[in-house]
């Protein structure tokens, strides 16, 4: 086999590291790559076939046509050719209008991440993959970021992206967009430009076009800076879950109606008295964690201090946030409220 050009290997080496780091994929496991057809999931996938022989990993590759634009069905017809020259198993995934729809509450781009990983994750599990890994680079990290200090987040906001989360893989958070680039040109590969990342109005592709820019004007450097940062943010969020979740069961009631059960249908129910108690930080933590172990979205910053300040209240205050609820209950605080 001839040997990879060093563009290549920059970016499959930079992905073995931080894949070793995470401890995924074990050897002889498949991986579903996503690939819309630009430079960075191609370069992801050159660079995991590269990776994928001595490890035993079994690659295939999943597109998705989201028939948004004229040109997304040959973006998908492209990706998939690609793969089946490369000798690899391919799918191509057409989203129906009202896969789109049914997310429409999380805006143009969020309802389009969720309809395109509800299409990814059965077809992967369909294709006997354990594991489904985007191309997000860097510079995707440091727009996370950035997008995150904008919003008002806070630690875990500003941790942005991690290489693993559960059996999803970024194996390209330290490679830089430039150097996928130059990776897909070093072997031949005409990548697909996706118009809609040159349009004005979605706050991501300005803070990508102007901001960014205008950062590493100012300070060279800075998009390695910011995915800096949220390493560090990760490491202490990392340090933290152990104390959240003892601060969780500490604080953890039965439900009403919940036949004593700490979680259930009826959601998860925190005794005010020792919420309010806990330092603000770790209160805040504590609410975000029930959230999840409720099965609702976790409230943003804003919602997650009216939900402190239920507990602080002696009234049957109630608040509500996109994809979730909480509401006081005598002595207790529960997530979500019941339905009416």
């Amino acid at each position: 086999m001839t040997r990879a050009p060093a563009e290549l290997r920059l970016v499959a080496d930079l992905a073995a590291k931080a894949l070793a780091a995470a401890g995924a994929p074990p050897a002889g496991d498949g991986v579903a790559v996503a690939v819309s057809g630009g430079a960075d999931s191609l370069a992801l996938l050159h660079a995991l076939r590269a990776l994928a022989g001595p490890r035993g990993w079994r690659l295939a590759v999943l597109t998705v046509d989201h028939g948004l634009r004229p040109a997304s069905a040959a973006d998908a017809a492209f990706v998939a050719d690609h793969a089946k020259a490369l000798g690899l198993p391919a799918r191509v995934l057409t989203l129906a209008p009202g896969e789109l729809a049914r997310h429409r509450d999380a805006g143009p781009e969020g309802a389009a991440r969720a309809a395109r990983y509800g299409a990814l994750w059965p077809a992967a599990d369909e294709l006997g993959c354990s594991w489904l890994a985007t191309g997000h680079t860097l510079d995707d990290q440091a727009e996370t970021v950035l997008l995150q200090l904008l919003r008002g987040a806070g630690p875990d906001g500003l941790a942005g992206m991690a290489v693993r989360t559960g059996r999803l893989l970024r194996p390209l958070l330290a490679v830089r967009r430039g150097e996928t680039r130059a990776a897909c040109a070093a072997v031949g590969l005409a990548w697909r430009e996706d118009p809609t990342n040159a349009d004005d109005g979605p706050l991501r592709n300005r803070v990508r076009m102007r901001l960014l820019p205008l950062l590493e004007e100012l300070r060279p450097g800075a998009a390695r800076t910011l995915a800096r940062s949220a390493a560090l943010a990760a490491d202490d969020r990392d340090w933290l879950d152990p104390l959240v979740a003892a601060a969780l069961a500490a604080t953890a009631v039965p439900a009403p109606h919940a036949g004593g059960s700490r979680r259930g249908s009826e959601g998860v129910a925190l005794d005010a008295g020792a919420l309010a108690a806990l330092p603000v930080g770790l209160a805040r933590r504590v609410v975000r964690a029930a959230a999840r172990r409720a099965g609702v979205a976790p409230p943003d910053a804003a919602a997650t201090d009216r939900v402190l300040a239920l507990a602080r209240a002696g009234g049957g205050d109630r608040t509500t946030w996109a994809g979730g609820s909480a509401g006081r209950e005598g002595a207790a605080v529960r997530l979500p409220l019941p339905p009416d």
